[in-house]
């Protein structure tokens, strides 16, 4: 007998994303989430650079980290997020510390309609993408509202080791020997049940081969100027001995993208030179 497919719809995610929004949050403001905080959050925020005074906008923000990390380096942020909930604590967060956040209950595939055109010289998103039911469509809805010239700086997690099948081989110790992966070039939904939080939760995720992200970004009028796997430093390591598997093999993707005047015929790719 089989599992049943898992449901990946907008409707899906906004509940499971609700469901899960205090104990991720949680997670969050405690320390316990130390990949974010440690690990991918300032390499994601060191991507994108110097943001003071630009006009940008969170894509799934979740509870607002990213966004916050924004406002504090002197941008002027709007987030975004599918989950009323996530949305109601990240706007709790702001009235304990103001920095000026416009939060908003948005499904990212509505961006086009929510917002004018060339609303924004930068776009972000923190892990956010592969959780949509219509990545390719928020893509395009994301580039609808940069500036021609706008940079779109993404993170997901990485497809070559976020598999469907996904377990560390153990030795002696139980210390991890290598990871299996299996089942890369599966298009499809997988459930991940979150433990060790402030209480279990499951949310759905859609697993694509790396080829597709890039036919989605080019077809979406995105050049892209960087393609990055993050690589936890030796500080972050010696500070949290658990993110030394991210050292060993990559656990992320950072796209950097930029807004090309012509969406129909300016998509190329371009490898990063430095």
């Amino acid at each position: 007998m089989t599992d049943p497919p898992v449901k990946l719809d907008a409707d899906a995610v906004r509940a499971a994303w609700d469901r899960a929004a205090d104990a991720y949050t949680h997670g969050q403001t405690t320390g316990r989430d130390y990949y974010r905080y440690d690990f991918l959050g300032p390499a994601q925020a060191a991507l994108c650079g110097d943001v003071s005074g630009l006009r940008v906008l969170d894509v799934g923000c979740g509870s607002g980290y990213l966004a916050r990390e924004m406002a504090r380096r002197g941008a002027h942020v709007t987030a975004i997020d599918i989950s009323p909930r996530m949305i109601a604590l990240a706007r709790e967060m702001e009235a304990a510390e103001p920095l000026g956040i416009g939060f908003q209950a948005i499904d990212a595939a509505e961006i086009g309609g929510a917002f004018a055109a060339g609303s924004f010289d930068m776009a972000a998103a923190c892990l956010a993408l592969q959780d949509m039911a219509d990545p390719a469509t928020a893509l395009r809805g994301v580039r609808s509202v940069l500036r021609p010239g706008g940079r779109f700086v993404a993170s997901i997690t990485h497809p070559g080791t976020d598999t469907p099948f996904r377990q560390w081989e153990r030795g002696e110790q139980r210390r991890k020997r290598w990871l299996c992966i299996d089942r890369y070039f599966d298009r499809v939904a997988v459930e991940y049940t979150w433990t060790r939080w402030a209480y279990e939760f499951t949310t759905p995720a859609l697993h694509v081969p790396l080829e597709d992200w890039f036919a989605w970004i080019l077809a979406a009028g995105f050049r892209v100027r960087g393609f990055h796997e993050p690589r936890p430093t030796a500080q972050a390591i010696a500070a949290q001995p658990k993110l030394a598997d991210a050292a060993r093999v990559p656990y992320y993707v950072l796209f950097d993208m930029i807004a090309t005047a012509d969406a129909t015929t300016d998509a190329t790719f371009a490898p990063a030179t430095s």
